[in-house]
């Protein structure tokens, strides 16, 4: 038998053993062994489906040798054919051999190396015979099959009744599916055994986003993050223009991110994590490729020390950690390779923030070359937190109305994959639609929908409920848990323990987050967790069952509680956690406890909350109570969002406190003041700011209530010359439809000039009638071929700086220019500036230009050369052009 005979063969047998995996249920398996091929085909009536679906599996067993075949050229090449064949006979007949017969062998995390460790306990060893280098050859083949058997399993729609059907109707769809996700797999090469199953295994664990259960069905919950996630925004600081976070992290090696609740930053380490681990990170990231990823979320630290270099495997590589090769991370720390995802600083107890600020200097200083990312809430760490051990600071933006357009559509085609017929590809595009419709038209929707947390919500609750909606953030909340709680296994048929309704299980999460908030916990260990719940059952007779039995049902069937690590249990998400924590805390009339810890940054939101949650009179006495403290104005604004209805004496009272904090003199005060919505328009219309501060904060507060009616207020500063204040205006753009920001806001601009540096400003200068002279340096990293960089036609005077030749064709534009100059560029000739087609005056700094040639389409109009900076141009090309075009004046 031939080498690729040999593979085929193997091929065959680990698409059979992935088919077991995929019957999902180890009973099944182990009934139908060997023959689950057979069995499934038996499933099929007609001869022709039969042949179809073996042609299939024939398909998968050769983009298994696709993968296996250049391993064994590039590693292999000089072992003997006999004991490459002896090696991979061994692997296929261990595969024949094996039993899955184990509940952990069907778990969702199942990795390949946990297989590979299943399967040699099972089969004797058969690489007995071999060489040293077969036996290197034989692990290395186990190790990659089973790798593959797992990516095929999971690459398959989920088994039912009628996925055979579906399968075979998207037959090419699932190959190239198959294909697609085995190509993405790392290459194993026989040295980097516990490198390459460490990145399988975080691309595995961290692709995916949970929806804490929203859903009815089980496939909204977790839907994968390397197609949902979309690209978030950020800013260097509070007056910095907003730019792609790709671009703001590219040459940066510690970056500390802020950002809202709701906005991403988990999100966004995990992307990071998974791109690492597959070393497929996009372009202006390049540099990234080749790095490992640990990802570190200091909630599992919250009262613990946080970890040590060796306990980084903890959340995402527990199981293999044990295989760590000695040495190995500290390898990977000192060598720069290792990139450090530390999430939540906001989740340590304010407390223990300064130990971890130390830990993570104690870190940077030892393993200098190490990149790392932190993340937090702003109000648990100033932007200068980590400015000693130089991290540069981002601030995570929420999404423009074009990125969360983008995101409902990623949303939508993440459940597609899960779709296994054409009635329910083509009901999720009707849901599709008429959800951006809804964001077009409610501008309380688009408000919600700029944080992905709460737009991924809407999208799941939209399809849930036949494209109804609720209307502010507490209706939101309150509708989840409904689902969570209730409906969705009232309709699924799941049976409930008696007298464990929704109001029953809301009672006791409600108390076991407010009890965690009070205590300062992120967590707590499951004792403690079942007393808590027994407590309160004593005051619930109706509820049929005992603690553990009800514990089991809220962690399994809630979608709220998971088990993070084994002996512990903590909300999914803190949103949640702090929605019923407020609740709890209102419905035991504790205003005061609230009242006096709201000074904190970990019970901002639970205050904001409780406004929400109140009775009249409760809400009265908290307002008043917080604005007696005089301290917290601020959030008392910010706690009007969730306030129903206010009295008009304490509605006055409010109005005059807001009256004295505008003008907003700081981006803080202006985003609390901006959380108040409508009740702020009017105060802010009023104000007269005149600093520059006070001005940018003042346009900031109005972009950032998100309602129409602030642009015509904002467009009153569209005009102003001073840079910063243009900066902000330009950058409230994300904040709001283009078009409409553009025609009621830059519109109104009188600016002559523009220094088009981001992609913001590039979208702005369409609509900016008065612009005259533009600045267009090289946009650097963030560069792309599929940005069209188009300018009015009413510009005259451009300056280009810093573009390669070859990028010169993206500037999609046509303009008669009075004057231009290129600015440190190396250019062949002038060929390649198409862009203008006329030109008066030509200036050339700095660069080179080795040939006039593309002139001469300027005869008509070209009066002028200058060339400033020595060894710019040949001096004997200023002769050549002065004799060619003596009507043309050129200095020197």
């Amino acid at each position: 038998m031939s080498v690729e005979a040999a593979l085929i063969a193997l091929g065959t047998v680990a698409v059979r053993t992935a088919t077991k995996l995929w019957l999902g249920d180890h009973k099944i398996a182990a009934e139908v062994g060997g023959a689950a091929v057979d069995h499934l085909s038996g499933q099929l009536t007609r001869e022709r489906d039969r042949r179809k679906f073996a042609r299939l599996l024939d398909n998968f067993a050769d983009a298994v040798v696709d993968r296996i075949e250049p391993i064994i050229d590039a590693e292999f090449r000089a072992l003997p054919e006999h004991e490459r064949l002896a090696a991979i006979d061994a692997v296929r007949d261990t595969f024949d051999e094996v039993d899955l017969d184990d509940d952990d062998l069907f778990a969702a995390d199942l990795d390949a190396g946990h297989l590979d460790r299943a399967i040699r306990r099972r089969v004797p060893a058969r690489s007995a015979l071999l060489s040293a280098d077969g036996t290197a050859l034989h692990d290395l083949l186990l190790r990659e099959c089973c790798g593959y058997v797992i990516e095929i399993s999971r690459g398959l729609p989920a088994f039912s009744a009628n996925a055979l059907t579906e399968l075979l109707r998207r037959d090419r769809e699932m190959l190239d599916g198959i294909r697609e996700v085995l190509a993405r797999l790392p290459q194993r090469d026989r040295t980097d055994g516990f490198d390459y199953d460490y990145r399988q295994l975080v691309a595995r664990k961290l692709d995916h986003v949970e929806m804490f259960g929203v859903t009815l069905a089980d496939a909204s919950r977790r839907y994968p993050l390397s197609v949902a996630y979309i690209s978030v925004m950020a800013s260097a600081d509070e007056l910095s223009p907003i730019h792609r976070v790709e671009e703001l992290l590219a040459g940066a090696r510690r970056v500390f991110i802020r950002g809202e609740a709701g906005l991403g930053k988990t999100t966004l380490l995990q992307w990071v994590a998974v791109r690492s681990a597959l070393s497929d990170f996009p372009d202006r990231l390049a540099d990234w490729n080749g790095t490992v990823p640990f990802f570190i979320p200091l909630r599992r630290y919250a009262g613990r020390d946080l970890p040590a270099p060796e306990r980084f495997l903890d959340e995402v590589g527990k199981y293999v950690a044990g295989e760590m090769p000695h040495g190995w991370m500290q390898r990977k720390l000192r060598d720069g390779s290792a990139l450090l995802l530390v999430d939540g600083v906001d989740e340590l107890a304010a407390g223990r923030r300064d130990e971890a600020r130390t830990w993570l200097r104690d870190l940077v200083g030892a393993f200098p070359l190490a990149r790392v990312i932190v993340t937090s809430r702003p109000g648990a760490a100033p932007s200068q937190w980590l400015d000693d051990a130089r991290f540069s600071v981002l601030d995570l933006q929420p999404m423009s109305r074009a990125d969360v357009r983008l995101f409902v559509t990623r949303w939508h085609d993440a459940m597609r994959l899960g779709c296994i017929d054409d009635e329910s590809r083509q009901a999720l595009d009707d849901y599709e639609t008429g959800l951006l419709e809804l964001l077009d038209t409610r501008g309380h929707l688009r408000k919600l929908a700029g944080y992905p947390l709460l737009c991924a919500l809407l999208c799941a609750l939209h399809r849930d409920r036949r494209a109804t909606l609720p209307t502010n953030r507490m209706e939101l909340y309150e509708v989840a848990l409904q689902m969570l709680l209730e409906r969705r296994d009232v309709e699924r048929k799941i049976g409930a323990i008696e007298g464990l309704g929704r109001t029953e299980k809301v009672l006791l999460l409600a108390d076991l987050a407010y009890w965690l908030i009070r205590n300062g916990y992120t967590d707590v260990d499951v004792p403690r967790a079942l007393y808590r719940i027994s407590q309160r059952l004593h005051l619930m007779p109706q509820v049929r069952a005992g603690n553990q039995d009800v514990y089991r049902h809220l962690l399994e069937r809630s979608g709220l509680l998971r088990e993070p690590v084994d002996g512990r249990v903590d909300f999914i998400h803190r949103t949640f956690q702090e929605y019923l924590a407020a609740q709890d805390a209102m419905n035991t009339d504790d205003v005061g406890t609230v009242v006096q810890h709201a000074h904190l940054d970990q019970w901002h939101e639970v205050v904001v909350m409780a406004v929400g949650h109140a009775s009249q009179t409760q809400r009265e006495e908290l307002l008043g109570r917080l604005l007696e403290r005089g301290d917290l104005n601020l959030l008392v604004l910010a706690s009007l969002e969730t306030a129903p209805e206010l009295s008009g004496s304490l509605r006055r009272e409010i109005q005059l406190n807001t009256a004295r904090l505008l003008p907003p003199s700081s981006i803080n005060k202006a985003k609390a003041i901006a959380a108040a919505g409508p009740f702020v328009l009017d105060l802010l219309a009023d104000c007269q700011p005149q600093t520059v501060d006070e001005v940018t904060a003042t346009i900031r507060a109005l972009a950032e209530t998100r309602i129409e009616e602030a642009l015509p207020v904002i467009a009153r500063f569209a005009s102003d010359p001073r840079p910063r204040v243009f900066e902000e205006v330009l950058r409230c753009m994300a904040f709001f439809d283009v078009r409409e920001y553009g025609e009621a806001v830059l519109a109104k601009s009188t600016l002559p000039r523009l220094l088009v540096d981001s992609e913001v400003a590039l979208t702005a200068v369409k609509y900016m009638g008065s612009l005259k002279q533009v600045h267009l340096p090289h946009p650097g990293q963030g560069w792309s071929s599929a940005v069209r960089y188009e300018l009015p036609d009413q510009v005259s005077n451009l300056r280009i700086s810093g573009w390669p030749e070859e990028h010169l064709a993206s500037i999609r534009t046509r303009l008669r220019l009075a004057n231009l100059s290129i600015i440190e560029m190396d250019l062949g000739d002038l060929r390649s500036l198409e862009f203008a087609e006329s030109v008066v005056e030509l200036r050339i700094e700095g660069g080179s230009l080795r040939s006039f040639a593309g002139v001469e389409r300027w005869a008509d109009s070209l009066k002028k050369v200058s060339v400033v900076g020595y060894g710019s141009v040949d001096p004997g090309l200023l002769d050549d052009l002065r004799i060619a075009m003596p009507h043309v004046t050129v200095f020197p």
